[in-house]
C-alpha cells in the first residue's frame, strides 16, 4: 500500500500508553463535527486494545461489538489470511466498548462510519491517510495507525510473552514478521541479565 517491501516492518515508533494518552486526550479536545470525533475515538480506543490492522477494524460492525462484550471476545475477519481472528478483551475493554456504543441502535451500522451514514464504511486508504495525519500531527512523524500495532506486540514482548503466542494473538503468518516488532532496549537487555 505505501511502496514498502512486503514482509517488512514499517520505521514507526510503536504507540505506549504514554502517546495513546496524549492522543485521547487532543481527540477529546477537538472542535469538530461530533461524528468525526466519534469516529477518532472510536479508532484510537479499538486500535490501542487489540493492534488490529486499519482494513480489519474498518469492517466491524456495532452488532460485532455488542457480540465481543457478551463473550468477552472480539471476532474479526482477516481479509489478508482469509481468517477468523479472536481478540481477548479485559474488563477495561469492556467498558470502553460499552461506552462507545451507547445508544447505537443500528446493529448493521459500521462501528467506524461515514459522517450521516452508519451503514457505509470508510475507505481505508483515505482513512489511513488522514487518521496517520492527526497521529503525526499530534506525535511527529515517526509515527502512524501501524504504531497501534507495533506497541501492543512490543508490550507483550517487554512483558516476557512467548513469541508464538504474539505471532497467533496478531496473526502474522510467520514468526519472523513478529520477531522484527519486538525490539528489546538497552534498559530491557540490562534488567533482564541482573541477577
Amino acid at each position: 500500500m505505501c511502496g514498502r517491501k512486503k514482509g517488512s516492518v514499517k520505521n514507526s515508533k510503536p504507540i505506549l500508553e504514554r502517546e495513546y494518552k496524549i492522543l485521547k486526550s487532543y481527540i477529546n479536545g477537538l472542535e469538530t463535527f461530533e461524528t468525526s470525533k466519534v469516529k477518532w475515538m472510536r479508532s484510537l480506543e479499538i486500535l490501542y486494545m487489540s493492534g488490529m490492522r486499519v482494513s480489519e477494524i474498518l469492517d466491524i460492525k456495532i452488532k460485532d461489538i455488542k457480540d465481543g462484550i457478551q463473550k468477552g471476545e472480539l471476532s474479526v475477519f482477516v481479509k489478508k489470511q482469509n481468517i477468523i481472528r479472536h481478540i481477548p478483551l479485559s474488563e477495561k475493554s469492556i467498558k470502553i466498548l460499552k461506552k462507545l456504543i451507547d445508544g447505537e441502535t443500528d446493529m448493521d451500522g459500521y462501528f467506524i462510519h461515514k459522517r450521516n451514514s452508519v451503514r457505509n464504511n470508510l475507505n481505508p486508504i483515505g482513512f489511513t491517510k488522514d487518521f496517520n495525519q492527526l497521529i503525526q500531527l499530534v506525535l511527529g512523524k515517526n509515527y502512524s495507525s501501524h504504531s497501534f500495532r507495533k506497541g501492543i506486540i512490543t508490550e507483550m514482548g517487554m512483558n516476557g510473552i512467548n513469541p508464538k503466542i504474539i505471532q497467533h494473538f496478531v496473526s502474522h503468518k510467520n514468526i519472523s514478521t513478529t520477531l522484527n516488532y519486538i525490539n528489546p532496549t538497552s534498559d530491557d537487555i540490562r534488567n533482564s541479565l541482573l541477577r
